[in-house]
């Protein structure tokens, strides 16, 4: 987890703030760049011997996402699709950074 990974994640989330999108609110931006960045890096733990494709790889980000920010993930409704914009701006800031041969790639 590098400085400059985890500062492009928080521009991206601002973006998206600044598009509209209303997850990545100001105050949770850091929050949502560490539990984004600790879940991509955790996947290959949470499964084993699968890989795991792209969007695949978005929902898992997503379930974390929401386990972490939502008290009750039964309530989460409509807004996960919300969830699933950040999911896909912190991917697209870690496929872009990954090195070669990471995790990433590898699934």
């Amino acid at each position: 987890m590098t400085d400059p990974t985890r500062a492009a994640i928080v521009r991206a989330l601002a973006d998206l703030w600044a598009k509209g999108c209303p997850v990545p609110a100001p105050e949770h931006q850091d929050r949502l760049a560490d539990v984004g960045l600790r879940r991509w890096h955790s996947v290959a733990r949470r499964h084993r011997g699968r890989r795991l494709s792209a969007d695949q790889r978005i929902q898992d980000l997503v379930r974390g996402l929401v386990a972490a920010f939502e008290p009750d993930r039964a309530l989460v409704g409509p807004l996960v699709r919300d969830y699933e914009c950040v999911a896909r701006a912190i991917a697209d800031v870690m496929t872009s950074t990954d090195p070669p041969g990471s995790v990433a790639d590898a699934h």
